[in-house]
């Protein structure tokens, strides 16, 4: 009875041996993987960083505008402003195609 006691209590020490180093191995292997998860984000926090400030330096107006000015494009005059109760302007009717002028703008 001793020795059958002593054998389950060895092989009940050795299990719990055998489970508490998988335990800790698979703990150390975890922490790896949250500590590379960690770094990974913090590198993408200073990605994004970078990026807010290179949209910031992209977008100064003073660097805009000569590029705009190029491009045909001019601040908005008080004449092009409509008020919201004043009828939207009509455009110009399509051009009859059976009018000499309109066929030869239409053939270009």
């Amino acid at each position: 009875m001793q020795r059958m006691l002593n054998g389950f209590l060895l092989l009940a020490t050795l299990t719990a041996t055998v489970a508490l180093y998988t335990i800790t191995y698979d703990t150390g292997r975890l922490e790896a993987k949250v500590q590379a998860q960690e770094r990974a984000l913090e590198r993408a926090e200073r990605d994004v960083n970078v990026l807010r400030a290179e949209r910031a330096h992209l977008a100064r107006p003073e660097r805009l505008e000569p590029l705009a000015r190029e491009l045909g494009l001019a601040p908005i005059e008080s004449g092009q402003y409509l008020r919201l109760a004043a009828p939207l302007p009509q455009a110009d009717p399509p051009a009859d195609p059976s009018q000499p002028e309109a066929a030869a703008l239409t053939s270009r």
